[in-house]
């Protein structure tokens, strides 16, 4: 319950103060909420919102918190924390989807609210195919469509066909179409062109009742080397166990993370030959493993994992005080025993670019949201414009 010290109602919204969002964050990192709610009824949306606006406050949009770092001092405005869950299936036809007229189709319509990775063991569960690679991802249904969630060879963009948000420009529900949400990698309008003007409600997915094996990607294709038809479920626990092994997962995981902390670097040949050139001066040892990440790409932009250039760079395991970069997938920062600080975090993630860009002149970007930092603290944790640009908003 409540308590009238803590709490404003606004009309039927019961609105907290100073709410403490650590707990809310798979981080397990954060200050306070100036003002806070929780929202299951898309209705309510335009009331909070003019509270909001009645105060002059900044928005924040939570879900599973599993994408960001808030600073120490918290969040001085309203969070508002989307908590619709559920998940509705109808069969159709896949003719508009595949030109197949025989092969069978489930739409599924997942409320912002409903942790993912139920909503990957619910398609499973119903022999539906699309979505089983993107097992152990982290946070809620709402937050997929931001970044274009992929692995092991899956991305959401390849099964979502539209998404019904909240316009808070025009304070009003819209449908957005796969096209009109410009997927490409990690990337959508959600986080680049019209960040912060939509609030995901539901996601509608379309999956095939037909077996649609991807086990192109190398874990995935070494791990059932002998059983080219597994199930399903097969797939499902071979993914999680892979997953397991590099990432901890946030929701179980005794140390905090918000994931993948660093993007992997998408390269133009040039850029590519002078990452080379970097690695015969400093890495030669890794250039043979460089050369053959370079030989499996057959596109003309180059993707390097981050995971490798840590690794090389003698990063894997690197620690200061509370937080640490993952011994095995380095990509994933650690607050590694619950007691890290924001300060903490972007210092090391500082330290270890720096490192990076010294012998590689590779400048790794970042994934997670960052929130309530000035532009320049993160200018003092050596992010450039670029970055503060995209943060500071």
């Amino acid at each position: 319950m409540i308590s009238a010290n803590n709490a404003i109602l606004t009309h039927l919204l019961p609105i907290e103060q100073n709410r403490l969002l650590k707990p809310l964050t798979t981080f397990k990192i954060g200050g306070p909420a100036r003002y806070y709610i929780e929202i299951a009824d898309p209705a309510q949306l335009n009331e909070a919102f003019e509270f909001a606006e009645s105060k002059n406050l900044p928005v924040l949009v939570l879900g599973g918190g599993s994408n960001m770092l808030i600073s120490d001092r918290g969040f001085d405005g309203l969070v508002i924390r989307i908590c619709n869950s559920g998940i509705v299936a109808q069969t159709s036809v896949c003719d508009q989807v595949t030109g197949s007229q025989t092969e069978v189709c489930v739409t599924l319509r997942v409320g912002s609210g409903e942790i993912w990775d139920d909503a990957v063991k619910f398609a499973v569960a119903n022999n539906l195919w699309g979505i089983e690679n993107l097992s152990r991802i982290p946070g809620r249904t709402g937050a997929v469509a931001v970044q274009n969630v992929g692995a092991y060879g899956q991305e959401i963009k390849d099964v979502l066909v539209n998404v019904e948000v909240f316009d808070r420009k025009t304070r009003s529900l819209r449908t957005l179409s796969n096209e009109e949400c410009k997927f490409s990698y990690r990337k959508s309008i959600f986080n680049t062109t019209e960040k912060d003007r939509y609030i995901i409600l539901y996601t509608i997915l379309v999956l095939s009742a037909t077996p649609k094996r991807n086990l192109s990607y190398p874990d995935v294709k070494k791990w059932f080397d002998g059983n080219p038809e597994p199930s399903l479920a097969e797939i499902r626990e071979a993914i999680k166990t892979i997953r397991d092994r590099k990432f901890p997962f946030p929701a179980e995981s005794i140390e905090g993370n918000a994931g993948s902390f660093f993007k992997n670097s998408i390269l133009t040949k040039d850029q590519y030959s002078d990452l080379e050139h970097h690695f015969e001066n400093n890495l030669l040892e890794h250039l043979e493993r460089l050369r053959m990440i370079r030989t499996r790409s057959e596109r003309d932009e180059i993707k390097i994992p981050s995971a490798f250039i840590f690794e090389a760079c003698g990063l894997k395991g690197f620690r200061r005080g509370n937080v640490q970069l993952n011994p095995s997938q380095p990509v994933v920062v650690l607050n590694v025993t619950g007691e890290a600080t924001a300060d903490e975090v972007l210092s090391v993630v500082k330290e270890v670019r720096g490192i990076v860009q010294e012998k590689t002149g590779l400048h790794l970007y970042t994934e997670p949201e960052l929130i309530g930092f000035t532009a320049s603290e993160l200018q003092h944790y050596g992010f450039n414009d670029e970055e503060i640009t995209r943060y500071i908003h």
